[in-house]
């Protein structure tokens, strides 16, 4: 496989994907290399420079998701062909994004860690996970939604994305410009049906792709 650096379009989503990691991380570095610097003055409040000696922490932190971020990056890239990279890379430019998310012809391209690849052609459902915070047990205090994408070798990726119905409908019609036998959205025992069942569900996938087809035919 080619550097990252190779394919100028991915190479700018994932330095996108990364900043902000890496801002927070130098910023943290230096307050806590001039915290030492401090003790050249006399009168400087010892509370702030403790203050600074302590943002090594978030500074480790932000390290760490940085190079989360990059293994994660390199791990997803080799499963694809240099010919294919090739190809997500030139359409790019030419795809809209929205939460993060765009969708080439041989892959979904995530950018909210790094960049995570999911392979178009093996995608079969689609479907938005919500878990809600409760204070108590009672009180809803906030909802976080997950996109979900789960393939026919039984993968699952998950997709932080805000809680309303634009990411999905997005994600939606996209996929339909590249493929029509894809089972979008959740219903009760699909998830039971996914794991213990996965041909039951391909051969809805398949009807739905018949459906969509008659559907397209008649508009036009």
């Amino acid at each position: 496989m080619k550097p990252l650096k190779n394919y100028s379009n991915l190479y700018q989503l994932y330095l996108r994907s990364i900043k902000k990691f890496k801002i927070p991380f130098f910023i943290c570095l230096l307050l806590f290399i001039l915290a030492f610097a401090t003790f050249v003055f006399d009168h400087f409040p010892f509370g702030l420079t403790l203050a600074m000696m302590g943002m090594i922490f978030p500074a480790i932190l932000f390290g760490l998701l940085w190079l989360i971020a990059s293994i994660r990056t390199k791990k997803h890239l080799k499963r694809f062909s240099s010919q294919q990279l090739k190809v997500i890379d030139d359409e790019i430019p030419s795809r809209s994004m929205y939460e993060g998310l765009v969708v080439t012809s041989p892959a979904i391209v995530g950018t909210k860690v790094g960049l995570e690849l999911v392979p178009l052609a093996n995608v079969l459902w689609v479907y938005t996970n919500v878990t809600t915070g409760r204070l108590d047990g009672l009180i809803p205090i906030y909802k976080d939604t997950t996109l979900m994408i789960a393939d026919r070798d039984h993968k699952q990726y998950g997709f932080r994305i805000k809680n309303n119905q634009k990411a999905f409908s997005f994600i939606q019609s996209e996929l339909l410009k590249h493929r029509l036998d894809i089972v979008f959205g959740y219903e009760r025992g699909m998830d039971d049906i996914y794991k213990k069942d996965i041909n039951r569900l391909i051969a809805f996938s398949q009807e739905c792709a018949e459906k969509r087809q008659k559907e397209m035919g008649d508009q036009i």
